[in-house]
C-alpha cells in the first residue's frame, strides 16, 4: 500500500480533515511555516510524494489511539468455523450452552451466527432465541436441517449450531428397548452423520448416572465426525462425578472431556447482555463461557490474543500492521435491513 493509502486510511481512523491535519501539522513546525491544506491534498492524491517526517508522526498518532482502545483479538484456525451443541438426552442445557457461546463470541466483537437444527413442524424455540440473540447483532437465520448442512461460514465468522434432541436422537437406529445396554447404530441418512462441523461439544451433569450413561451411549454410537468434547455443567457442587463417570466405563482425565466445568446459572434469566451496549447479566457465567470458547479456539488450533499480549505487539509494529490490527479488532457496524 502507497504512503499516500496509508494516510487517508490512518486520517479516517484518527477522524483528521486536511485542513485538521494541516494545523497540526503546522503546528509542529518550528520554522513557522505553515502547511496549507493543499499541500496535505497533493500528498493524498499522490501527486507530491509524503513527508517521511509525517508518516512516522501519523504512525505513532495511531499507535497512540490503537493502544488506547484495544481489545482481544479472535484469530481463527481457518476461514470460518462451524461448533455444534448437541445431546439426544434433553435437560442437559444445549440451548444455554450454545446461546451463550454465541453472545460471548459476539462480545469478542466476531461475525457470529446462531443456528437451530430441527425439524420444520417442530421450530418453536427457533422464534424464541432470536429474540435475545438478534439485539446482540447475532445473526439467527430460520434454515432447515438441509440447508445447514450445506451451510459454509464466511471469513472471520463462527457458527454456533444448536442441535435439537429429536434431530440427534432420529440420526441413530435404536436397539430395542431389552437392550439398552447396546450402542445405537448410525442412521446414514441422518443428520449427524452427514454434518461436519469443526467441534461438537456435548453438554451433560456428569454427577447424574443418568445423564453420563446416555451421553456414553450417544458417543458409542460414532456418529459424530468432529472433534468432540463432553462439558460438565453441574447443578451442584459436588466432587462425585469422577467415580460417577469411572462407574460408566470412561475416565474423566482424557481427552475426551473439557478439561474445566461451567455451573449451571441460580437464575432463569438468560446471563448474556440484553443488547449491545449493555453488561453481561451474570458475569460468572460470562467469565466460564469465555474460557470455554478460548480452549476450544486453541483445541481447533486459533488463539484469543488478550490486550496485553497485543499492546506488547502494538510497540513493535509498524502503520499497515496498526491499521490492519484496526480493521480486525473493531466491532462490526450493523448492516441495514
Amino acid at each position: 500500500m502507497s504512503n499516500a493509502a496509508l494516510l487517508k486510511q490512518a486520517m479516517q481512523y484518527l477522524d483528521l480533515t486536511g485542513v485538521a491535519l494541516a494545523e497540526r501539522v503546522s503546528a509542529l513546525r518550528e520554522d513557522d511555516k505553515r502547511t496549507a491544506p493543499e499541500t496535505i491534498s497533493r500528498w493524498l492524491n499522490g501527486t507530491n510524494p509524503v513527508d517521511p517526517f509525517l508518516m512516522g508522526w501519523i504512525t505513532e498518532l495511531v499507535r497512540s489511539k490503537v493502544g488506547a482502545n484495544i481489545q482481544p483479538m479472535v484469530e481463527l484456525p481457518k476461514d470460518g468455523l462451524i461448533i455444534a451443541v448437541v445431546n439426544p438426552k434433553g435437560g442437559t442445557g444445549v440451548t444455554s450452552l450454545c446461546i451463550n457461546l454465541a453472545a460471548t463470541a459476539k462480545s469478542l466483537h466476531m461475525k457470529t451466527t446462531y443456528m437451530y437444527a430441527e425439524y420444520e413442524d417442530a421450530r418453536g424455540r427457533a422464534q424464541i432465541v432470536p429474540k435475545l440473540l438478534e439485539p446482540l447483532w447475532i445473526k439467527c437465520p430460520n434454515l432447515s436441517p438441509e440447508k445447514i448442512l450445506g451451510y459454509r461460514p464466511s471469513i472471520g465468522e463462527i457458527v454456533l449450531v444448536d442441535v435439537s434432541n429429536h434431530l440427534a436422537s432420529d440420526s441413530f437406529v435404536w436397539p430395542s428397548p431389552h437392550d439398552s445396554s447396546a450402542p445405537p447404530k448410525v442412521d446414514p441418512k441422518g443428520f449427524l452423520d452427514r454434518f461436519r462441523p469443526d467441534l461438537y461439544l456435548i453438554p451433560a451433569d456428569l454427577e447424574s448416572s443418568l445423564d453420563v450413561r446416555a451421553t456414553k451411549r450417544f458417543i458409542d454410537g460414532d456418529a459424530l465426525h468432529a472433534p468432540k468434547w463432553i462439558v460438565h455443567r453441574p447443578r451442584s457442587m459436588s466432587l462425585s462425578f469422577a467415580s460417577v463417570v469411572a462407574r460408566e466405563g470412561m475416565d474423566i482425565s482424557s481427552e475426551l472431556f473439557y478439561p474445566y466445568f461451567i455451573p449451571q446459572a441460580v437464575s432463569t434469566s438468560p446471563p448474556i447482555p440484553r443488547d449491545m451496549l449493555s453488561d453481561w447479566q451474570d458475569e460468572d457465567q460470562h467469565h466460564h463461557h469465555y474460557q470455554l470458547l478460548d480452549a476450544a479456539l486453541n483445541k481447533l488450533g486459533g488463539r484469543i490474543v488478550e490486550s496485553y499480549a497485543l499492546q506488547l505487539e502494538i510497540g513493535r509494529m509498524d502503520l499497515p500492521g496498526l491499521l490492519e490490527l484496526v480493521e480486525k479488532t473493531s466491532a462490526p457496524r450493523r448492516q441495514p435491513a
